[in-house]
């Protein structure tokens, strides 16, 4: 799998590499939620600084923020900073926003050029 998930007291990093299709996103998601630790998590960073491409649709990315919604009906105020700088995983990112903030009223994103930006939104 292209991608590691590390927590710390606050929150959830998740770092991802190479070709990533939506079955490793869920994945990495199902990590997220179904550890205890989600109850307490205030962020998630997604990390896809080294992404070479997703090899996900926009009906998968719509489906993806959906299951985000889903959570955030029992995991309210968490922010999400997704990082990455290719233009291509930018309009990835911003397409998975646009859908969550549809609905989502409690989540904050932002995206990112850096991994430092988004620790400092972040305050890490």
């Amino acid at each position: 799998m292209p991608f590691e998930n590390t927590w710390d007291d606050r929150g959830y990093y998740s770092r991802f590499w190479g070709i990533v299709p939506e079955w490793e996103i869920d994945a990495m998601n199902r990590e997220f939620s179904d550890d205890p630790r989600c109850d307490t998590a205030r962020y998630q960073i997604f990390d896809g600084t080294d992404i070479e491409a997703f090899a996900v649709s926009d009906r998968e990315i719509k489906r993806i923020a959906s299951n985000d919604i889903g959570v955030e009906s029992y995991l309210k105020n968490i922010s999400v900073a997704l990082v990455g700088s290719k233009p291509e995983i930018k309009a990835a990112y911003q397409q998975y926003v646009e859908t969550c903030q549809k609905v989502n009223k409690t989540w904050t994103f932002r995206i990112f050029d850096t991994l430092a930006e988004a620790r400092r939104w972040l305050q890490l």
